[in-house]
């Protein structure tokens, strides 16, 4: 008879057997474990002196699990040591590359990395501080950051202290130390040593603590801190910082050219080149191309029909955003050698406001917005008029104003009609500059009623001598302006939520400065009026507020 075949197929299932004999799981039944890993000991020990070693070692109350370490792991303060992390049965381990710096505070952290193996249970901010000198650093830096614009608290922006001796730019480096804000903004930077320190705040969607992302808000404090003592009340304001915008994609069809920029624009203009390395403007192109804002971040251009594919225009383009900043970009524009199809062309439509179902005033406005430019427009074929009657209000070309290169039009008109009115946009009202027309369109619209608005109102105290002062709807979207003006009334308001803000104009430029990074330029200030409740002025129909002071 032949055993070794027995014993082989034991010897090979052993480890399994004993590996599932191992598997720490929650018993069948009983109470849910709803307790979180608690720390026993480390080493070194919390508040050790003098420590020497590279390896730090922590244990807990029961079984752990840890994951993403090297990802979670906080070391304050930064410097290049990287480690090793093991995890073990009650707790995990860190081997450091390098010695720690002498006679310098650690503060180690552990996030939300640590959990018990059965029920997932966070341990509850594990820390440890050591030194490797003779004193733990005691100081601490607090306050809030919050939105310049809403000036609302923002959730885990990094809070970083920075030597003033570092000349690299805040996108190049990261923080010696640094905190991240709770729910409700706030942030404590704890056993800092006494020094010089330059601070900012930013976002850090990337978790590599470094302020590099094009967009992300970022704050700052004007003057180098001297820190010899607690700090308090550090509080910041952040804004988008401000990134050189570039062409970042080219899209090119055989009638069309699309040129996306990485950032937003307000408006643009093209001048035309004798060729990329000729700087000549010419004064009276022959290649000129029509084109439009088809949204913040694209400029549409269109070939001219008596112009072949690969015929190539040489531009100049100057954009400028909402705040004054300007770019200007070399481009050489030519289109697709092969045809497109007729089903892949832009269908030409357009974006009615107010949308039908909504209010207008008697001083009617009505917006288009196009996703093409429009080369002709049939009046005849736009008709207002009440929805229960068939004579129209006929619109003049003075009733039409256009922007954005005749991819936008405003139409205005005092109308005598009562209760409802209807905009009808027959087909070949619009034709765009590639020849096609909008489908036909009709909007119904209620017609309000002087009793039918509200009044908001007030007077300026203050001692700045150049202010803007801003209405707004709820959601910060700008509905009226005044500036400088003491008395101040905001009439024929709709029924709404407001909102009521003064904005500081320090240079006197009308228009509000976001702040500037590069130039350490801060946000002008906004003072929002407290309103009823959360900033809120709640506006009912026939009601007029007359004391919203400043």
């Amino acid at each position: 008879m032949n055993y070794r075949l027995p014993v082989i197929l034991f010897l090979f299932s052993l480890p399994i057997l004993l590996s599932r004999c191992a598997q720490v799981a929650q018993p069948p039944g009983g109470k849910k474990d709803s307790l979180a890993p608690v720390l026993l000991q480390s080493i070194p020990a919390n508040r050790a002196l003098n420590y020497r070693g590279k390896t730090i070692e922590l244990t807990f109350s029961e079984y752990i699990n840890a994951e993403n370490l090297v990802q979670k792991v906080l070391i304050t303060p930064q410097d290049s040591n990287t480690f090793v992390p093991k995890i073990l049965p009650e707790g995990i381990r860190l081997t450091f590359n390098k010695p720690f710096q002498p006679n310098t505070t650690y503060t180690i952290s552990f996030a939300d990395a640590i959990r018990d193996i059965t029920e997932r249970n966070i341990a509850k901010n594990p820390k440890l501080v050591f030194s490797t000198g003779n004193t733990i650093d005691s100081l601490q830096i607090s306050g809030t950051v919050e939105d310049a614009e809403t000036r609302k608290p923002i959730l885990g922006m990094v809070v970083g202290l920075f030597s003033p001796k570092d000349t690299l730019p805040i996108q190049r480096k990261r923080p010696q130390y640094f905190a991240r804000t709770d729910s409700s903004g706030n942030y404590l930077l704890e056993n800092v040593k006494s020094d010089l320190y330059q601070i900012y705040a930013f976002e850090d969607k990337d978790l590599n603590l470094v302020n590099n992302q094009p967009g992300e808000r970022i704050a700052f404090r004007d003057s180098v801190i001297d820190l010899n003592k607690n700090l308090t009340n550090i509080n910041l304001k952040a804004f988008k910082s401000y990134v050189k915008p570039r062409i970042s994609r080219r899209e090119r069809t055989d009638e069309t050219v699309g040129l996306e920029f990485s950032g937003g624009m307000a408006s643009y203009s093209i001048r035309y080149l004798k060729s990329i390395s000729d700087t000549t403007v010419l004064s009276s192109p022959s290649d000129t191309l029509i084109s439009f804002l088809e949204r913040p971040t694209l400029i549409r251009l269109y070939k001219q029909p008596a112009k072949a594919a690969t015929d190539t225009v040489h531009v100049l383009i100057t954009t400028e955003d909402s705040t004054g900043n300007r770019n200007q970009f070399k481009e050489r524009i030519y289109f697709s050698t092969l045809k497109s199809r007729a089903k892949d062309k832009a269908k030409f439509n357009a974006d009615v406001t107010p949308k039908s179902g909504e209010s207008v005033d008697k001083a009617v406005e009505i917006n288009i917005t196009f996703n093409k430019p429009v080369k002709q427009t049939d009046l005849s074929k736009i008709l207002l008029y009440r929805t229960d009657s068939t004579k129209t209000q006929p619109l003049k070309d003075e009733n039409l104003t256009w922007s954005n290169r005749s991819a936008k039009v405003r139409i205005t008109r005092t109308t005598t009609l009562r209760d409802t009115m209807t905009l009808l946009i027959q087909k070949g009202a619009f034709f765009s500059v590639q020849g096609d027309t909008l489908t036909r369109q009709k909007y119904v619209y209620r017609v309000l009623e002087a009793d039918d608005y509200g009044l908001i109102a007030g007077h300026i105290n203050r001692p700045e001598k150049n202010f803007i002062l801003e209405l707004t709807d709820e959601n910060y979207k700008v509905v009226r302006t005044a500036y400088n003006t003491q008395n101040y009334s905001f009439p024929k308001l709709k029924p709404g939520r407001y909102r009521l803000r003064l904005i500081v104009d320090s240079n006197a430029n009308r228009r509000r400065d976001m702040g500037n990074i590069h130039r350490l330029e801060q946000p002008e200030e906004i003072i929002y009026h407290p309103g009823m409740q959360d900033g809120i002025i709640t506006l009912k129909r026939d009601f007029e507020f007359t004391d919203i002071d400043f």
